[in-house]
């Protein structure tokens, strides 16, 4: 079982314009070490104007969504809501078993 993480973000309607950089600057008032994940389209490299931020602890999360749903971002109003996707973590344990079995076949193949 994958636990939904408790210090993660969803921000979502941004202004296509609007960087990685822009909001790691605009969330690194609740956290300094604020990670931002901008989603953008894989074949334009188009912002798809939705972001992941990543909290250290799920205080600073908590605050953060309190603070700036809602809020102006690049002339747009932003949703801010608790992230409820579960893919980077599915992925981490996805690529550690497959590699871990990847290391294991070749080791008895030869």
């Amino acid at each position: 079982n994958i636990k939904v993480p408790e210090h993660i973000l969803f921000v979502c309607k941004l202004n296509r314009h609007t960087q990685e950089e822009d909001l790691e600057l605009i969330f690194s008032r609740f956290d300094s070490n604020v990670s931002v994940d901008l989603i953008c389209d894989e074949e334009t490299g188009d912002s798809l104007q939705y972001a992941f931020v990543e909290f250290t602890t799920k205080e600073q999360c908590t605050e953060a969504y309190f603070k700036m749903d809602n809020t102006l971002v690049d002339d747009r109003r932003i949703k801010v809501d608790f992230s409820q996707s579960v893919a980077k973590l599915w992925k981490k344990r996805y690529y550690n078993n497959n590699s871990l079995r990847t290391q294991t076949k070749s080791r008895y193949n030869g």
